[in-house]
């Protein structure tokens, strides 16, 4: 019993795991699976019979931000049966739920904290800090069970494209926007941000978002899937994050946003293009199997039912309809099934990523036949938003090089130029090519 007691109770001071492990192999004994007597020799008539656990405890108990975890060595002659006693251990634990889970050789009997609102908070900072050199293509989530830093690393073959699935309060959002700074923060990255909800405005400013800023609206974000879907085959060796928040709102209101999602899917990781698609519900019914069947990795948060657990996720025994909201979620990747505490943006993070990089709207596709069409069935003349006018004071800068070099400025000078200039931020390389080709036209005054 004290053996039992030190090897379970961190705190020493108390006997709270230990009481609750005796509870759990209390259950296991109540259902007939904890031990069996098993014939080990026969000999002068007489059979010798050996006591055998089929069930015992295993190491120290894992406590998470959110659980804690109870481990069992269980033979697999009654693994079956152990694994479903999760409402026994429930009600002989007095809990709302538990869940069983096999991680490798080991049972584990999932049981959730009393405490875990307190705890379930983990922000960006400190998820960063573990490991702050994340590598170029990987995206942060969070910390696992285990404490270390959880990162997808979207260049793999296995994991190009990703879903985030969850109910209000899971945490879906808030994922998808530290997934998005987090390769803000690391050099070489783009990113496409189209939310309807907003919940990626504060950093739609950063140089590197694609077209320079968040489209928001169900059209805009039709014409940017569109221009962005273009351009695969075109441009290689880019690598851009492709962040598509309330998929099943804009394909309801927009239904070729689905054809445009799904030839991303389907040839973008050749492109260097990656998917983030954010749902509240399993998207099967809104971009049909074939295109969820290249997005390999599943984040699901918090479901409604057992049923919703099983669309998310493609599988039985993953335990996502016990989640527990605020944060709390599994990656699903093919045989894989990590469970992990999501990281958190702070709301002082983001106002001063803000004010560093105040939010911009997009410079957005123009697509003249069928915006015209569009248009004309409105009563709505032209051809979609006009062009960005370029600002008088730049042309004359590029004409004084001009003058002074007897060629014209690269494209880079140009930026250089009109970041330093601009409270907009520097021109991207079509504008800058459009600045140069005004100035050489006499355009501009």
């Amino acid at each position: 019993m004290d053996a039992l007691r030190n090897a379970l109770d961190r705190r020493r001071g108390g006997t709270h795991y230990s009481d609750r492990m005796h509870r759990i192999l209390g259950v296991c004994h109540d259902c007939g699976l904890l031990w069996h007597e098993e014939r080990v020799r026969y000999a002068d008539g007489q059979s010798l019979m050996m006591r055998i656990d089929d069930v015992e405890p295993e190491g120290q108990v894992v406590v998470t931000p959110q659980y804690e975890k109870y481990g069992l060595r269980v033979r697999p002659r009654v693994l079956d049966r152990v694994r479903k006693l999760g409402s026994h251990f429930a009600f002989a634990l007095n809990v709302s739920s538990a869940a069983v889970e096999v991680d490798g050789n080991v049972v584990y009997v999932r049981v959730p904290r009393a405490d875990a609102e307190a705890a379930a908070t983990l922000t960006f900072e400190d998820a960063w800090d573990v490991a702050p050199d994340i590598p170029r293509g990987s995206l942060l989530l969070g910390i696992d069970e285990d404490g270390q830093q959880l990162l997808l690393d979207m260049t793999a073959p296995t994991s190009a494209h990703a879903a985030v699935i969850g109910m209000t309060g899971s945490g879906k959002s808030t994922l998808i926007r530290t997934m998005m700074l987090s390769a803000q923060s690391v050099e070489g990255c783009r990113v496409a941000l189209f939310d309807p909800s907003g919940g990626l405005e504060p950093l739609s400013g950063h140089p590197s978002v694609w077209r320079g800023g968040m489209f928001r609206d169900a059209r805009s974000c039709e014409l940017g899937l569109e221009a962005l879907a273009a351009t695969i085959g075109r441009n290689r060796g880019s690598l851009i994050f492709v962040a598509v928040d309330e998929v099943p709102d804009l394909v309801a209101q927009r239904p070729r946003i689905k054809d445009h999602v799904a030839r991303i899917a389907q040839a973008g990781r050749h492109a260097g293009m990656h998917l983030i698609l954010g749902a509240q519900h399993p998207l099967a019914s809104e971009l049909g199997s074939t295109t969820l069947r290249n997005v390999a990795v599943r984040l699901v948060g918090r479901v409604a039912d057992h049923s919703a657990a099983y669309q998310a996720t493609g599988r039985r025994d993953s335990g996502a309809a016990l989640l527990r909201g605020r944060g709390d979620f599994i990656v699903v990747n093919g045989s894989t099934l990590r469970h992990f505490q999501a990281a958190h943006t702070r709301p002082d993070l983001l106002t001063a990523w803000s004010a560093r990089y105040p939010p911009r709207p997009p410079r957005m596709p123009v697509r003249p036949e069928r915006d015209a069409a569009e248009g004309a069935s409105r009563g709505i003349s032209g051809t979609g938003r006009p062009l960005d006018e370029i600002p008088a004071s730049i042309v004359r800068e590029i004409r004084r090089y001009q003058r002074r070099h007897g060629d014209a400025p690269s494209l880079n000078w140009v930026y250089r130029l009109t970041k330093k200039r601009l409270s907009t931020g520097g021109f991207g390389r079509e504008k800058a090519q459009r600045a140069i080709e005004v100035a050489a036209t006499g355009g501009g005054e």
